[in-house]
């Protein structure tokens, strides 16, 4: 170093060194005319963002909680009795997706009370090409509304979360792959751009019909054919049809019958087919809301994920509409899974999400009574604290008050964060081999999401 910046290189470093030492002499002050607070410029230099732990108190709380069997009664004598038919509508976020925890609980329930197929499916799916249990394709040209849609409040949703319109015209959407991050796994997570940023809304028109795909796959909780094949629809006029092609013969038209309400299409085919694509009118608005594959006798669990959904606000599934799959389905249980996508590592207080969760249970129980709910606690999420990864700390408090919601409205309530092992057991289940969850330390992988399936069953069970 040159001589001549040596003084001044020792007169700043004084400088530094004398206003460190008087901040940490100088009292704090604040008044009218001026405010004061203490700087201590080498521990700011230092710092590292840490999170606050959850009260120990509240972490025993959370792990302690029971869980509860006996507003599950009439479920559970159908699940004993292995001549009794058995529907399971499973509604979930980003942590089902792809059948996970649905298609092994499937698999398991029809080994014991027969069955052959997977239920309701979608028009459209984020993570079709991931989902194992049944080949789904489709073209773009679908306008996929769901509770994460809130444009479109005014289109009442089906019984899958969804609503899709066919048009002649597609909005380009981002392709999701499982175990992206939806929520706040880590603290310097990246955003995930939702396919709702107006960027991504501009429109292209084509000059084709909308189709969809349905393959049969031989895979467990999946059917190696279609026998009983159902579509559900509304809001069609006197014109609409849908043509039908099975195992790539030549298209059948079938018409649509306008009435009011839920309406279902038998497209079941003559002999059992591997394959059955659907083409509608790109200019004709109607309703869709899935296709059903079923048989009359057995066991069925449908898989309802919607990405991003918190579980509030199920009111956009209007009362007619349950009511109206429900003389179709015969659902016995409801399951509810809930909880990542409102965690976030600051909250304590969930009593805005206790508001919103009871209004949806007393939705669904007054829209479908006699039917139970149940449901299945947060589970454990870690978020990055220095070099390890540790319980959100929010999370015991958002399962204490899953338990409440449960509760006070009599469903059933299962303690996943409990079972899981409770505190920082998410580590245990991203280091297992295989890996029972990913490194977001949030979603569980193909394995994980098969245990999940099973220590549930074995709950149901009261083992």
């Amino acid at each position: 170093m040159h001589k001549e910046f040596i003084k001044p290189l020792i007169i700043v470093v004084l400088a530094v060194l004398l206003v460190e030492f008087l901040a940490r002499i100088i009292p704090a002050a604040d008044n009218r005319f001026f405010s004061l607070k203490k700087l201590s410029w080498f521990e700011s230099l230092k710092h590292k963002e840490t999170v606050a732990t959850a009260d120990t108190s509240i972490v025993k709380k959370a792990a302690d909680i029971s869980h509860d069997l006996l507003p599950l009664q009439s479920f559970i004598k159908k699940l004993n009795n292995p001549s009794e038919n058995l529907r399971i509508a499973y509604y979930g976020d980003s942590i089902i997706e792809g059948d996970l925890i649905t298609g092994k609980l499937r698999m398991e329930l029809q080994s014991r009370h027969q069955g052959s197929g997977v239920g309701m499916v979608g028009i459209t799916s984020i993570v079709a090409g991931f989902r194992q249990t049944i080949g789904h394709s489709f073209s773009r040209n679908w306008e996929s509304i769901s509770f994460m849609s809130p444009s479109q409040n005014d289109i009442p949703l089906g019984i899958t979360g969804y609503t899709y319109i066919p048009r002649n015209y597609y909005v380009p959407e981002k392709v999701i792959e499982p175990l992206q991050i939806d929520s706040l796994a880590v603290l310097d997570s990246a955003q995930v751009v939702s396919p709702e940023a107006p960027k991504e809304r501009t429109r292209f028109y084509v000059d084709y019909n909308p189709w969809v795909e349905y393959r049969a796959s031989n895979v467990a909780g999946g059917a190696s054919t279609f026998s009983r094949i159902r579509l559900f629809y509304s809001h069609s006029s006197d014109s609409s049809y849908v043509n039908v092609s099975y195992d790539g013969a030549p298209f059948i038209l079938r018409y649509l019958k306008n009435q009011l309400g839920v309406q279902v299409l038998d497209l079941s085919p003559v002999t059992p087919c591997k394959k059955i694509r659907l083409e509608f009118a790109a200019n004709d608005p109607i309703h869709l809301y899935g296709v059903s594959f079923d048989e009359l006798q057995g066991a069925y669990v449908d898989n309802y994920p919607v990405r991003g959904y918190s579980g509030m606000y199920f009111q956009r599934i209007s009362s007619e509409i349950l009511s109206g799959f429900q003389k179709h389905l015969n659902y016995d249980l409801i399951i509810l899974q809930y909880g990542a996508n409102v965690s976030h590592y600051k909250i304590r207080d969930y009593s805005y999400y206790e508001k919103g969760m009871k209004k949806s249970i007393k939705h669904i129980q007054k829209a479908l009574p006699g039917v139970p709910v149940l449901l299945i606690s947060a589970h454990d999420r870690c978020i990055k604290q220095g070099t390890d990864y540790v319980t959100s700390p929010d999370i015991p408090y958002l399962v204490s008050t899953q338990a409440k919601i449960a509760k006070e409205t009599g469903c059933g309530f299962w303690n996943l964060f409990s079972a899981m092992g409770g505190l920082n057991s998410m580590p245990n289940y991203v280091n297992h081999q295989p890996p029972l969850a990913g490194k977001d330390y949030t979603h569980f992988t193909r394995a994980g999401a098969d245990h999940i399936a099973e220590m549930l069953l074995a709950y149901l069970k009261g083992n």
